[in-house]
């Protein structure tokens, strides 16, 4: 299924109503059938490495992220040159928490990385750090930021040859099925999945893949969505979906 253009600035929004549909097309499944079939596929991300506008607060990162690598957050804090800047993440039971420092420069502007430990929707703030600790530095909210972090993993894909073959989850295999292969994962249990800067939500449709190394299996309309047949193998970023 084609790519459909969303402006960044909205990414997260879109997928976040990828997820609410996704869901929705579960609840009227019927059983075993593994749910939707025709998931939307995000576009390539290709931004998040400016600073945002001059003289205004920002906060810029890029949607997508994978789980214990490094991301770079970029942005500005007028006001706060030559003091530190303190990247917060929101945890659902503890609130914002501290993960990464670094100097704001005498423009404003800051880099900061951190290395990503939660999988799943995050969100992400930038303020200044007060004389005792992290304090916002002025009546102003916090720029907030939000990206999606997946797991990597090792992938295949299958379908020619098995197209009109019932999968484990009781379905006929077809060119046009979306959805993922996996061996213990229930069936329709979905699945967001990343590749080359793309995203899409599918669910459980089988079982597999049975090669060593490897963990999920996509369907060729998932894999074409994705880019992926262009490797044919090779490491995806997944997060299961509740």
């Amino acid at each position: 299924m084609p790519g459909i253009r969303r402006d960044r600035a909205v990414f997260v929004a879109v997928l976040s109503t990828v997820f609410s549909l996704c869901a929705a097309a579960m609840a009227h499944a019927a059983p075993g059938t593994g749910g939707a079939t025709i998931p939307e596929v995000l576009p390539v991300t290709t931004g998040g490495m400016g600073y945002g506008d001059p003289g205004r607060q920002s906060l810029v990162v890029r949607p997508i992220a994978v789980l214990h690598r490094r991301l770079v957050a970029r942005g500005t804090l007028p006001g706060g040159a030559r003091r530190q800047v303190v990247l917060q993440r929101l945890d659902p039971k503890d609130g914002w928490r501290n993960v990464a420092r670094a100097r704001i420069r005498s423009t404003g502007r800051f880099r900061v990385a951190w290395k990503a430990d939660r999988m799943g929707r995050i969100s992400l703030r930038a303020i200044v750090a007060g004389r005792r600790g992290a304090s916002a530095s002025s009546s102003a909210a916090p720029p907030i930021a939000k990206v999606m972090v997946y797991r990597p993993s090792k992938a295949t894909f299958y379908g020619p040859g098995f197209f009109g073959q019932q999968t484990a989850c009781g379905q006929t295999l077809t060119p046009e099925m979306h959805g993922v292969a996996h061996k213990k994962l229930p069936c329709g249990t979905l699945v967001a999945v990343t590749f080359a800067g793309r995203e899409t939500v599918v669910p459980v449709i089988d079982r597999g893949p049975f090669h060593d190394g490897y963990s999920w299996d996509l369907t060729q309309a998932t894999a074409d969505a994705l880019g992926f047949t262009s490797i044919g193998a090779g490491e995806i970023g997944y997060a299961r979906l509740k």
